[in-house]
């Protein structure tokens, strides 16, 4: 008797009985750092400039415990980071003030 291999499986057919892949890691970003988009403080509102973060720094990028960055002027970080804290504990999104110019 001839031994005989066991049939193979093509490559698509490996890919379509394997499992879906997870989605890679989201890459955290400062939120308003996109090109088109306003910075706003989180506690106040107030409208950003970019140029604002340069020394001497009139605003701040401040971190929650989940890796997002959120933008409060110098004044109001102690206030932007006890959002931040709030948000940290619950898990709801930050409670940022309305947007003014």
């Amino acid at each position: 008797m001839a031994f005989q291999r066991t049939k193979r499986l093509t490559k698509r057919e490996r890919k379509a009985l394997a499992p879906p892949r997870p989605d890679p890691p989201a890459v955290p970003r400062p939120i308003g750092k996109g090109e088109n988009e306003h910075i706003h403080c989180i506690a106040c509102g107030r409208h950003l400039d970019p140029t604002e973060f340069d020394a001497p720094e009139r605003s701040q990028w401040i971190r929650c415990a989940h890796g997002g960055a959120f933008a409060a002027c110098t004044g109001c970080a102690p206030q932007a980071q006890s959002l931040l804290d709030e948000h940290d504990k619950s898990g709801q999104p930050v409670k940022a003030a309305s947007a003014w110019h």
